[in-house]
C-alpha cells in the first residue's frame, strides 16, 4: 500500500463540485472515501501544497476551457505520486476531439464516474494494478472489463430478470449478458414475479410516459445513453432505482445490480 493504516486518505477536488452534474461524483467520493479528508477548492491557485498531499486529485470540469492547458502539468509537478481523475459534464463531451488538455486515461463522464472512482480507490489501496497517464483507450477498456469481484459475478445467479427495450437487438444483447451471469429471463407479462427489471430509457420522451402508467414494479435499473442530471432525477421519481450509462463498462452494470439488490433487501427503519 502507498500509505500506512494510521494515515488518513486525502482527496483533492478542484473546480465547481456543487453543480447538479457533479452531485453524483461527490456522492460517490463520500461513499467510497468515507473516512478520507475531502479538500474542495475552486482553483489550484488557492491550494497550499505543503498542507495537502492527496492520494487522488479529482477535477470537476463543467464546461470546456474551464481550466488552463497547463493545469495538469502543474498538478503532476506538485503531486507526482497522486492519482488523477477528470470528471466532465455533458458540455465537455467533445473535448477529447477538440482539446487535449486531459489524457483519455483520466477522463470520465460525471454521470458514469462511480465505477471509475471505485477503481481508483482499489488502485490507491493496493488491491488493483495501476495504469499510467499515457494509457490508451484499448488498454483502459481491457482493464475495466477485467475488473470486478466474485460477489458481483454471482449477484444474478438464479435471479429472474426482465428486460424492456424498444430496440430488439439491444434487448437480446442485455438478455444474453445477464444470462451469462446465471440469471433467468422473466416474462414481460409477469412483471411482479421478477427480481429485477432492466429498462431501456431511450428515447426518454416516450419511455417517460410509459413509466408514469407502469405503477408499482420490482427493483428497476434504467439504461440510458446521454443522461442529463435532470433526466436521471426524473427517472428516479418515477420508480427507477438506479441509472447506468449504456456505454459504461459492463462491470459497472453488475456493480449497480449487486448494490441495488442488496439495498432492496434491507428493511426500512421504523419511523
Amino acid at each position: 500500500m502507498r500509505q500506512s493504516d494510521a494515515q488518513r486518505e486525502c482527496v483533492l477536488i478542484l473546480g465547481n463540485s456543487q453543480t447538479e452534474e457533479m452531485r453524483g461524483v461527490m456522492h460517490s467520493l463520500q461513499e467510497v472515501f468515507g473516512a478520507a479528508e475531502l479538500v474542495c477548492l475552486p482553483r489550484l491557485s488557492e491550494l497550499k501544497t505543503e498542507s495537502v498531499q492527496p492520494e487522488l486529485v479529482v477535477i470537476c470540469q463543467n464546461w470546456p476551457d474551464e481550466f488552463a492547458g497547463r493545469i495538469l502539468t502543474e498538478l503532476v509537478r506538485r503531486f507526482p505520486v497522486s492519482r488523477f481523475l477528470c470528471c466532465y459534464g455533458v458540455w465537455c463531451e467533445a473535448d477529447g476531439r477538440t482539446r487535449n488538455f486531459w489524457p483519455v486515461s483520466i477522463r470520465v463522464p460525471a454521470r458514469a464516474a462511480e465505477f471509475r472512482i471505485r477503481q481508483e480507490a482499489e488502485i490507491i489501496r493496493g488491491t488493483a494494478p495501476a495504469y499510467p497517464l499515457t494509457t490508451g483507450r484499448d488498454e483502459i477498456f481491457h482493464y475495466q472489463a477485467a475488473s470486478g469481484s466474485d460477489t458481483e459475478d454471482d449477484c444474478l445467479a438464479g435471479k429472474r430478470v426482465g428486460v424492456i427495450s424498444g430496440d430488439p437487438v439491444y434487448r437480446r444483447m442485455l438478455e444474453a449478458l445477464v444470462q451469462s451471469r446465471g440469471a433467468l429471463i422473466a416474462s414481460a407479462a409477469r412483471r411482479a414475479q421478477a427480481d429485477l427489471w432492466l429498462y431501456d430509457l431511450d428515447p426518454w420522451d416516450i419511455v417517460q410516459s410509459r413509466l408514469m402508467l407502469l405503477g408499482e414494479h420490482p427493483v428497476c435499473i434504467g439504461m440510458m445513453g446521454l443522461a442529463h442530471p435532470e433526466t436521471i432525477t426524473a427517472a428516479r421519481l418515477l420508480g427507477v432505482d438506479a441509472v447506468v450509462c449504456k456505454v459504461a463498462p459492463e462491470q459497472e452494470l453488475f456493480q449497480t445490480i449487486s448494490r441495488t439488490l442488496q439495498e432492496a433487501m434491507i428493511p426500512p427503519a421504523d419511523c
